[in-house]
C-alpha cells in the first residue's frame, strides 16, 4: 500500500499476460492522475463515492468527462495518448476506485508521462 496526503494506491493482483488490478482511495476533494500513457490502457471503476473522470487527447486537445457514482457501477476506459485524472467530488467521503491496466508497470520502460488534463485543476493545486 502506498499512502500519502491524497489517500492510497494498492496493487491487488499482477498477472503476466492480463495486466494488473489495483485499488485507489482518494480523500475528499482530491485529484489524482494528470498523466498519459503510450501503450497502457486502463479501466476505472468507482465502487464507492462520486467522481469526475476527465480525459484529454494530447494531440487534438479534444476533451471528454464522465461523472460516475459508486451506486451505479460502470467502467470508464483510459485510452493511450489521452491524459486522464479522477477527482473526488465529495467534501466528506473517500472515493474508492478499482483500476485495471492491460500491462504491469515496468520501471525499466516507464509508460507514464505527466501532463495536466485540466489546466484549472493544476493552477488550483499549485496556487499558480
Amino acid at each position: 500500500m502506498n499512502c500519502d496526503d491524497r489517500g492510497s494506491f494498492t496493487e491487488l493482483l499482477k498477472t503476466v499476460n492480463c495486466g494488473h488490478f489495483s485499488v485507489n482511495i482518494s480523500k475528499p476533494g482530491i485529484t489524482k492522475g494528470q498523466h498519459w500513457h503510450n501503450s497502457k490502457w486502463e479501466f476505472f471503476i468507482v465502487v464507492s463515492g462520486r467522481a469526475l473522470i476527465e480525459e484529454r487527447n494530447i494531440h487534438t486537445n479534444e476533451k471528454v468527462s464522465f461523472e460516475v457514482l459508486g451506486e451505479k457501477i460502470e467502467a470508464v476506459h483510459m485510452i493511450p495518448g489521452w491524459t486522464h485524472n479522477i477527482i473526488n467530488l465529495s467534501d466528506a467521503e473517500n472515493l474508492v476506485t478499482l483500476m485495471w491496466a492491460n500491462e504491469q508497470f515496468d520501471s525499466n520502460h516507464p509508460d507514464t508521462f505527466l501532463r495536466w488534463t485540466n489546466y484549472y485543476v493544476f493552477r488550483n493545486m499549485y496556487n499558480q
